[in-house]
C-alpha cells in the first residue's frame, strides 16, 4: 500500500497558496455584509464565562526535562510542540479551507470563522465569547509577528490550559460535540488543572506558586469522550442563498471509534498518547508516576508535519525543526505498522486475465482514513511476469 503522493502535492501546492493568500489578503479584502447569524450557523458554547489561559511556556519549564525509567525522554513540552495539536491554527490546509467557505459564503464569513475556531484556536476563541465577541481566523492566523494576547492565545494551539481545564460534565453526549467542552472557571485560588494523578499538597503549592494554577485530579482525562468534544463536528450546509439546508456528519472519529470494537478495549488516547511506564511528570520534585502518557498525539499527518516545517518562518512556527521531522517520522511508521495490514488472498488466472483479491484489514478504532472527508488512502498494485 502506498499514498498516493504526486496527486496529494498538487492538491497541496493549490492548498498552500490559498492559505498565503488568505494570510496576504486579510487586510486588503473588505469585510462580508453582515448576514443572518443565527445559533443554528455561530452558537456560543456554554460553560466558558470566567475562564482563563496562560501559555504553554508557563508550563513548559517543569513539564520538560523528563526521562522515564527506560532512558526515553518523555518531555510533554517536547513531544507536545511538533504535534498537529499545537499547530492547530497555523494549519495551512485548514486556514485554506476555512477560506474557502468564506468566500463561498460571504453572508456567513464570520460566522464560519467563529465555528472554526472553536477547535483550532480555541483559547482565543473562547477568550472571545467571554468578552462578548467572536472567533476570528485570519485576523490571528500565527506568522513571523505576534503581538498581542489574543494572538498569543491563537497560535498557542490546543494547549496545555486549554485541555487540562476541561471538566466531566457532559462528555459523549452530543451537547458536548463540536467543541462543547465545558472548562471550569477561575477560582480565588486560581486555575484549576485536572490531571490523571493525585498530586502532593506540597508539590500543588509550589505549581500554584509557580503558575497561580492548582492541579486536581480528574479520570475523565483518560476517557476517549475528552477527545470527542472536538473530533466529532456536525457541520451547516449552506444553499444558493446562504439559508442553513440542513447539518452534515463532516468528522465522526470519536463515533466511529464508540460503535467498534476497539469501545471495549483501548480508548483513543491509547494508541494517540500510548503510556510508558515509570516516568515523572514533573521535572522539579516529580516522582516517577506508573505510567505516563506521552503527549505525542499522533495520527497520520506527517506530510502536513513536514510542510509546516518547510513553510515554518512564513507560519511562525516555533518547534525545531529536528522535533518535527522526528514527529513527522514516528507519524510514518505508525502508518506502517500500526494501521492496517494489506495481503493478497487470492491470486490467478481467469481465462486471460489476471484476477486478485486484496484485503486490508484495519487496525485503527475508526474508520480509515477517518476525520476530514477528503482524506484517502490509495491502494497500488503491481502485476508483474516471470521476467
Amino acid at each position: 500500500m502506498a499514498i498516493g503522493r504526486w496527486h496529494v502535492l498538487a492538491a497541496a501546492t493549490a492548498i498552500w497558496a490559498a492559505s498565503v493568500a488568505a494570510q496576504r489578503d486579510v487586510a486588503a479584502v473588505s469585510p462580508p455584509e453582515a448576514g443572518d447569524y443565527t445559533q443554528e450557523v455561530s452558537r456560543d458554547v456554554p460553560g466558558h464565562q470566567g475562564v482563563e489561559f496562560a501559555t504553554s511556556d508557563n508550563c513548559l519549564a517543569c513539564h520538560n526535562g523528563l526521562i522515564a525509567a527506560n532512558g526515553e525522554d518523555v518531555s510533554i513540552g517536547v513531544a507536545w510542540r511538533a504535534s498537529m495539536m499545537a499547530n492547530s491554527s497555523r494549519d495551512p490546509y485548514w486556514q485554506a479551507s476555512v477560506r474557502r467557505e468564506t468566500l463561498d459564503h460571504p453572508s456567513h464569513a464570520d460566522a464560519i470563522q467563529d465555528e472554526c475556531a472553536i477547535c483550532h484556536m480555541p483559547m482565543a476563541r473562547t477568550a472571545a465569547h467571554a468578552a462578548g465577541g467572536r472567533g476570528r481566523v485570519f485576523a490571528l492566523a500565527p506568522g513571523a509577528s505576534i503581538r498581542s494576547e489574543e494572538q498569543q492565545l491563537a497560535a498557542d494551539g490546543v494547549s496545555c490550559t486549554l485541555c487540562h481545564q476541561i471538566g466531566p460534565e457532559n462528555l459523549g453526549t452530543r451537547e458536548s460535540f463540536v467543541g462543547g467542552f465545558t472548562l471550569r472557571p477561575r477560582t480565588a485560588d486560581g486555575l484549576r488543572m485536572f490531571g490523571p494523578y493525585e498530586v502532593e499538597r506540597g508539590l500543588a503549592r509550589t505549581m500554584h506558586s509557580a503558575t497561580d494554577a492548582r492541579p486536581e485530579k480528574g479520570d475523565h482525562l483518560r476517557q476517549s469522550e475528552v477527545c470527542a468534544t472536538c473530533h466529532t463536528l456536525y457541520t451547516n450546509a449552506f444553499g444558493p442563498s446562504g439559508e442553513v439546508i440542513g447539518s452534515l456528519p463532516e468528522q465522526m472519529p470519536y463515533l466511529e471509534w464508540r460503535h467498534s470494537a476497539f469501545a471495549r478495549e483501548r480508548t483513543c488516547q491509547s494508541c494517540h498518547m500510548p503510556e510508558v511506564e515509570s516516568a515523572p511528570i514533573a521535572s522539579v520534585l516529580g516522582e516517577p508516576r506508573e505510567r505516563l502518557a506521552k503527549h505525542t498525539f499522533l495520527g497520520g499527518n506527517f506530510f502536513m508535519l513536514r510542510m509546516l516545517n518547510r513553510y515554518r518562518s512564513t507560519l511562525g512556527v516555533t518547534a525545531p525543526a529536528a522535533e518535527l521531522e522526528a514527529a513527522a517520522q514516528a507519524t510514518i511508521r505508525q502508518l506502517e505498522a500500526d494501521t492496517a495490514t494489506v495481503t493478497i488472498s487470492r491470486a490467478g488466472l481467469v481465462g486471460s486475465q489476471v484476477e486478485a483479491d486484496v484485503d486490508v484489514r484495519n487496525h485503527t478504532g475508526h474508520k480509515l482514513p477517518t476525520g476530514y472527508p477528503s482524506r484517502r488512502v490509495w491502494v497500488h498494485l503491481s502485476v508483474r511476469d516471470a521476467g
